[in-house]
């Protein structure tokens, strides 16, 4: 079967491997941030993010092109040009990020949306999905401020914490079109680890139980899934036998296909820009005024 494929801002000037992928399934709207190092609220930023999703959803217009609303950590936000609210990040993997973050400052969640919203007017196939949602309840006014601002594609959203799951019920009657399970996070939050820890077992039984319930659920009330994160070659084959699609990030097609890509150090280049900037932003707030 074939799986999708998730972009971070690569460029791309043909449809990448249409023997192993079909549509986009996942673009992340914080790595274009993070890249040009502002934040949403400026208009530069809105301008590469319009221009890169026209770009891709011409280039697969007859497929669907899912866009992630950005998932900033506290941290990798506030050293962002243009972000006006500092915060102090206690842990980065829990807090003020995702979901929460849209909802709290509605005036990034709008610039982000009436991105989404202008594109749409000359490309359907553009579809959205929410990251870090912590139930129906928060999924339902999130929906409502996307289709009160004019937003009329698909909407999806991932499920990545423990609490989404449990609510798993309700988020599938918010009227999303597909679930992308989170398997990065989830894993963390089910087992208590980190992804380096020996603990963070993404190819687990108990992990593979969840996928299958949510499967199941999912599949019953007509809503799409697919699978997210940095998976392993034999995890997407395990998930690929039972029917699950996954979602495969671009950086990962040369060790989990053996396929050569145009761009192997993107990511890490934006990961070590926002290193750098971090680092810079830690010693301006510990030098003496």
């Amino acid at each position: 079967m074939k799986n999708e494929l998730a972009l971070s801002g690569e460029r791309i000037c043909e449809k990448v491997y249409p023997d192993l992928f079909e549509n986009i399934g996942m673009i992340r709207g914080e790595y274009l941030i993070r890249e040009l190092n502002q934040s949403v609220l400026n208009v530069v930023t809105q301008k590469k993010i319009g221009k890169y999703l026209e770009e891709l959803c011409q280039l697969y217009a007859d497929e669907l092109v899912w866009y992630r609303f950005s998932e900033l950590t506290i941290t990798e936000a506030n050293v962002l040009q243009g972000t006006r609210t500092q915060l102090e990040d206690q842990h980065p993997l829990f807090g003020l990020r995702g979901l929460r973050r849209l909802l709290e400052f509605s005036d990034e969640f709008l610039a982000e949306l009436k991105v989404m919203v202008s594109v749409y007017q000359s490309h359907h196939n553009l579809c959205v999905f929410l990251p870090f949602v912590n139930d129906a309840a928060q999924l339902s006014e999130a929906i409502k401020f996307i289709r009160g601002n004019g937003f009329q594609g698909d909407i999806g959203c991932m499920i990545e914490l423990p609490s989404a799951y449990f609510d798993l019920d309700n988020i599938l009657q918010t009227g999303i079109k597909k679930i992308v399970i989170g398997m990065n996070d989830l894993t963390s939050f089910i087992f208590g680890a980190v992804r380096e820890d020996q603990w963070h077992q993404m190819d687990s039984l108990i992990m593979s139980q969840i996928i299958s319930d949510i499967n199941d659920k999912a599949t019953m009330m007509g809503v799409e899934i697919v699978v997210a994160g940095y998976l392993s070659k034999n995890l997407v084959k395990t998930l690929n036998g039972k029917g699950i699609k996954c979602v495969i990030h671009y950086n990962l097609i040369p060790e989990i296909f053996g396929r050569e890509i145009a761009h192997p150090n993107h990511l890490v280049d934006i990961k070590k820009l926002t290193k750098e900037k971090i680092r810079a932003h830690e010693l301006d707030l510990r030098a003496p005024d």
